[in-house]
């Protein structure tokens, strides 16, 4: 948490911002600003973040209970993603003008985004001391390792700017290997600040693939002899409404003498797109999500690898709130598959802060690379003992699941339930001092 917290400061020394405590006058003039330039035509999200944040009662909490009341009552972790999805809204709404008038206009309109984007930036300050860290029980691994000399591939989409970013800062983060004409995303650079926050000196293979050359950046990671871990915050690959065969033999073939781990999903349902019991209980409706069909490609996959050789070693991650007390809103669950079942973990992605988007970000695709990070550390461990790339992912697998600390919220929720690092490095220990 405090390389967190130092990355944010360089980050906001390098604009040169300070965030402070929130102007909230300040952002309601801009605002109205915005809202007048674009025109903006519809309601926002930004007013109602305001009028909470005036009527919030912070004085009234201390330790952790203003840490519960800050992130699971007034939900401000996600207050930054909304003020960040209406700029870039307006500022596209702002282009549609007649281009005299956003060239008259301009000065004012990029004064009043850049106090809305002040205001976004005080709020995540504010909130990060009281955001839970990771709880993946990691803490005594990392001050033994820190993935040098291993590798990483983050299979991912990623923003090409912000890659070169984060290379000047991290010299072990490889250029970006793209397959065809990817789309420019962010998610991928979040997922390398996980990644680097728990393992600081692994080396980062960035692999992009647009949905035609999936099975080429496939190849590729599985013919990279060097790669120890592949972390896939995307759906698997899809042909004729059915998984790839192609694909599904490049992960077999992975799976022989690496790691792979992957989001479970975002769908708020379980594998068989039934509502998750938290849903159910608050009475909402199923998410609807586009990649409800990737469900059917994982339960595919589990079934044509049941008791094939690798097969453990791929692991999925399944999210949960903050503080770990129930899965998240969103989360996709293994149901009641016991092959999912036995190959998942329960990790908190709902709130996890990105110094490449600045914001707090929610999703099984910030969970999964915890879960990926610490699984290099502990491969490390391994390698550090002499063993094979293969022994090394069958005992870092079985160590993982094995001391996987269960849930009360059930195995069809949390799969194997919540990491434990600390205990699954013991275990190699013992099974290397014999």
């Amino acid at each position: 948490m405090n390389r967190i917290i130092l990355t944010i400061l360089m980050l906001l020394g390098s604009l040169n911002i300070f965030a402070s405590t929130p102007d909230v006058e300040q952002a309601k003039d801009s605002l109205e600003i915005v809202k007048e330039l674009t025109p903006w035509p519809w309601e926002e999200p930004v007013t109602p973040i305001l009028e909470e944040y005036m009527a919030a009662e912070f004085d009234q909490y201390s330790g952790m209970a203003k840490s519960h009341y800050m992130v699971e009552e007034l939900l401000m972790h996600k207050w930054g993603q909304s003020i960040t999805e209406f700029i870039v809204l307006a500022e596209l709404l702002y282009t549609f003008q007649p281009e005299d008038y956003q060239e008259q206009y301009r000065p004012e309109f990029d004064a009043a985004i850049a106090d809305l984007n002040l205001f976004r930036l005080a709020i995540n300050e504010l909130l990060l001391p009281h955001v839970p860290g990771y709880k993946l029980k990691q803490q005594i691994l990392t001050k033994r390792f820190d993935g040098e000399g291993m590798v990483i591939a983050v299979f991912d989409l990623f923003d090409p700017t912000r890659l070169q970013e984060q290379r000047e800062q991290y010299p072990n983060i490889e250029a970006e290997v793209a397959f065809g004409d990817p789309i420019t995303f962010l998610h991928g650079n979040t997922v390398i600040d996980i990644i680097l926050d728990i393992a600081p000196k692994a080396t980062i293979v960035p692999v992009s693939a647009e949905s035609k050359t999936y099975n080429d950046a496939m190849a590729y990671m599985r013919n990279r002899d060097d790669i120890s871990v592949i972390n896939m915050s995307r759906a698997f690959h899809i042909t004729n409404d059915q998984l790839d065969p192609e694909f599904a033999e490049h992960l077999s073939a992975i799976l022989q003498s690496k790691i792979f781990t992957k989001s479970l999903g975002n769908t708020g349902t379980d594998l068989e797109h039934n509502n998750t019991d938290v849903r159910e209980r608050l009475e909402l409706p199923p998410l609807g999500s586009f990649f409800t069909y990737d469900l059917d490609l994982i339960r595919a996959f589990l079934a044509q690898n049941e008791g094939q050789a690798g097969a453990e070693n791929l692991f999925f991650a399944i999210n949960l709130q903050p503080f770990s007390n129930e899965i998240s809103l969103t989360a996709t669950v293994p149901g009641y598959n016991p092959l999912a079942i036995k190959q998942s973990f329960a990790i908190a992605g709902d709130a996890v802060y990105s110094a490449s988007s600045q914001n707090f970000e929610s999703g099984s695709s910030f969970a999964a690379p915890q879960l990926a990070a610490v699984s290099l550390l502990l491969l490390e461990m391994a390698d550090y003992y002499g063993l094979s790339r293969v022994e090394a992912a069958q005992l870092v697998s079985k160590s993982l699941k094995d001391n996987a600390r269960r849930s009360w919220l059930g195995d069809h929720n949390t799969g194997l339930g919540f990491v434990d690092a600390h205990r699954a490095m013991s275990t190699i220990l013992r099974a290397n001092s014999k």
